[in-house]
């Protein structure tokens, strides 16, 4: 697996939000030397009766997409005359939201997408899905959330939870280029419930090793703890972190719907960037078995 941000995906609804995770974005881009590029979303509505599939609003769904057009035509020229040495490019899908994320991934390549996040998840967001928790959780390679309110676009201190192993070796990698990227500083925290103690405690001791070979500067600390969101929150915050590097696993993915899972927590209770790794050569979820836009299929006499 490559550890490089070659490519990055910003998913924008033009909002104040987004422009915010566009600065975050650009600015990696910069450090990085990677493309960019900006995709907007309309999804399509449909109804479906005796008539057969037929689109609601047209005429609507065709002003908004004229206007987004002409939204993103004027944001590449902006973009490219302020960052002229970046590869910037703008993407506009009809199309229903991960299935036309993981489209562009797959078409162009994308190492990372970059989109805003609210924070805190209300009850109906809990109910139907943020978005953002929905690119999270279904675009097909890693995923950098970046709550509105952050205001600093530089990782000077990177929080490197070692909690489960997949992919570990990949994420230690990764988050080494970032901090020679940012001339930062790793914080390496341990952490483990009792069951687990001993193969992450050697995973922990291996990493510490990997760090000193490599000369990156580094702080380390081990915690044994049953609520290791709430723990990793915590010790951002008292270490006044930039970012924190996850593994896109959840070892309690069991709990329902209405508890929170690891995402859920760590996402209500931090705010500052969360960079989820996935590995993108794993089996991807299926393009063609998503279907474009919604449907809504009505009753109809006879």
């Amino acid at each position: 697996m490559q550890n490089s941000i070659n490519t990055i995906l910003l998913t924008t609804d033009f909002t104040e939000k987004s422009q915010n995770a566009l600065l975050m974005a650009l600015n990696i881009a910069s450090r990085h030397h990677s493309r960019l590029i900006v995709l907007h979303n309309i999804d399509n509505f449909f109804v479906i009766d005796k008539t057969g599939k037929q689109l609601l609003g047209a005429d609507v769904v065709k002003d908004n997409v004229q206007r987004a057009e002409n939204t993103l035509r004027q944001m590449e020229i902006s973009l490219k005359a302020q960052y002229p040495t970046l590869v910037i490019e703008t993407i506009l899908k009809n199309d229903s939201l991960i299935h036309g994320i993981n489209e562009v991934i797959e078409d162009q390549d994308v190492d990372l997408v970059v989109c805003a996040t609210s924070g805190k998840q209300n009850f109906v967001q809990v109910i139907v899905g943020s978005l953002s928790y929905e690119i999270l959780t279904g675009a097909n390679t890693s995923v950098l959330l970046v709550p509105e309110s952050c205001r600093k676009y530089t990782f000077e201190k990177i929080l490197v939870p070692v909690r489960v192993l997949d992919d570990l070796s990949d994420k230690i990698d990764l988050s080494v280029t970032i901090a020679e990227k940012n001339k930062g500083v790793i914080n390496l925290l341990g952490i483990s419930d009792q069951e687990d103690v001993s193969k992450i405690r050697s995973a922990y001791l291996e990493v510490k090793r990997t760090l000193e070979e490599s000369s990156q500067e580094y702080r380390s600390q081990f915690v044994m703890t049953g609520e290791k969101a709430i723990q990793i929150s915590e010790h951002s915050k008292d270490e006044q972190a930039d970012i924190i590097i996850l593994n896109y696993r959840d070892e309690n993915s069991w709990k329902s719907f209405f508890l929170e899972n690891f995402f859920k927590q760590i996402i209500n209770n931090t705010d500052i960037p969360l960079f989820f790794l996935k590995n993108k050569y794993e089996k991807k979820q299926s393009l063609s078995n998503t279907n474009a836009g919604y449907d809504i299929t009505l009753p109809h006499p006879g």
